[in-house]
């Protein structure tokens, strides 16, 4: 539950912020050439999405590069939108004559959906890919774990719509030096996220640019911003998901503060109780649109930090147990390994640490023996969580059931056979297997 909670907070948070800004300028500006071409241009977005998700799970080996190309394609349009509309806000700041300005927020406007449309091209198939993961390998259709996932999924998904609702209640009741200040720090810190993004994918898609304008590259790794090498900005953009996440919520933390302070106390004389009950009343509400700012905000730098850390922390594998051993052979004694836990041994050669597991699978009298090991996750090991036996490296839950058995995150398989009352595995099965566990690991 916790992951997949976490995963749509990663994939979401930022762009929520920012959604919450663009809707509240579209209800400063509200007009209904504004919200035709705004709604047009961020259906546009949703439906490509959506598309591409398709497109790619039917066809996976070849849309994986194109993939891969067009969300750099796209993360270059939200840079440059990002650009244009900075220009245009400079420009018009320093005009006085109104329906000029008007003008110019419909183009901001326009610019903005262009970027919020962008994003959810690259966002919906993060989270349709994410909610084709519920049921792991082996795993039945309805289970327990299959129902934390969908509840942790579902509750990323509604804390995203609650952030955004929050951050747009709060910024459309804020005044104007308020809202001015808001609408600068949320905007530069989209801005500044979407440049590190926008010039690590421009230096990403020099191999593309001479296939398909026959051009050389842009950018390259050596190239400097601003000073600063462009794969230094590769670099802390691979890891930056947090870092933005959390200068958000301070922005958010900040102008909620203040906004409340200022709304604690009714100034104005009402001639009327009526009047000042219906201020009274306008002020509460403003402070809780700000409290759920500032709540929602905060469960998402919790959530990304502290509890992706406790969900994350590597798991120290138990020790090998003891095993008996004649001639050529490994004797594991059905005794030791009957409670239905998960019991590992290792057998070292040439300086490889061979491990395998033996579990007793539940209500039956037969045995599940794997290398401690999968095709997918490598040499990462399993360990026991509860009753549960989970792979270290992916957290997905093994059927006991189907241990033993080849395919997906299970336990590599290998010849043994049981004889009386016990495990025999020959030594020369297991030193087929030596590569897989590199020496020293």
């Amino acid at each position: 539950m916790g992951k997949f909670f976490i995963d749509i907070i990663f994939t979401t948070c930022t762009f929520c912020f920012f959604f919450g800004l663009v809707l509240s300028f579209l209800k400063k500006n509200n007009s209904l050439v504004n919200k035709i071409i705004s709604l047009s241009i961020l259906f546009i977005g949703i439906i490509l999405g959506i598309y591409i998700h398709v497109l790619r799970i039917k066809n996976k080996k070849e849309m994986v590069h194109t993939v891969a190309k067009l969300n750099r394609y796209v993360l270059i349009l939200i840079f440059i939108s990002f650009i244009v509309m900075s220009l245009i806000l400079i420009f018009r700041g320093f005009l006085k004559n109104k329906k000029i300005s008007n003008v110019l927020n419909t183009s901001i406007l326009t610019f903005m959906f262009i970027a919020i449309a962008s994003m959810l091209y690259l966002i919906i198939p993060r989270l349709l890919t994410q909610s084709m993961e519920f049921i792991a390998f082996g795993e039945d259709s309805v289970s327990t774990m299959t129902l934390f996932r969908v509840g942790g999924y579902i509750l990323g998904v509604l804390v995203s719509i609650i952030l955004v609702i929050s951050i747009y209640k709060f910024l459309i009741r804020c005044n104007k030096k308020e809202y001015l200040f808001m609408f600068i720090v949320i905007f530069l810190n989209a801005f500044f996220e979407y440049f590190i993004r926008g010039i690590s994918a421009i230096v990403r898609l020099k191999q593309y640019l001479k296939k398909d304008f026959n051009m050389g590259p842009i950018l390259t790794e050596k190239s400097r911003i601003f000073g600063i090498k462009a794969f230094d900005i590769m670099i802390f953009e691979s890891k930056s998901d947090i870092y933005l996440i959390i200068s958000s919520f301070v922005i958010i933390l900040i102008g909620c503060i203040f906004f409340i302070c200022s709304n604690r106390k009714i100034t104005t004389i009402f001639e009327t109780k009526a009047k000042y009950r219906k201020e009274k009343w306008r002020l509460i509400v403003n402070r809780r649109w700000a409290y759920s700012s500032i709540f929602f905000a905060l469960l998402s730098v919790f959530s990304v930090t502290y509890l992706n850390y406790i969900l994350t922390k590597p798991v120290e594998l138990t020790k090998a147990q003891p095993y008996q051993e004649e001639g050529n052979n490994i004797i594991v004694p059905l005794n030791e390994v009957e409670d239905g836990h998960l019991h590992r041994f290792s057998y070292k050669v040439d300086g490889h640490d061979v491990r395998f597991i033996v579990v007793k699978k539940p209500n039956s009298s037969s045995y599940g023996v794997g290398l401690d090991a999968c095709q997918i996750c490598g040499v990462a090991g399993y360990f026991e969580r509860k009753n549960d036996i989970v792979c270290k490296r992916c957290d997905v839950v093994m059927n006991k059931a189907t241990i033993g058995f080849k395919g997906g995150c299970n336990p590599i398989p290998f010849e043994y056979k049981i004889k009386n009352s016990k495990i025999i595995i020959d030594k020369k099965v297991l030193e087929k297997e030596k590569e897989r566990f590199p020496i020293g690991d």
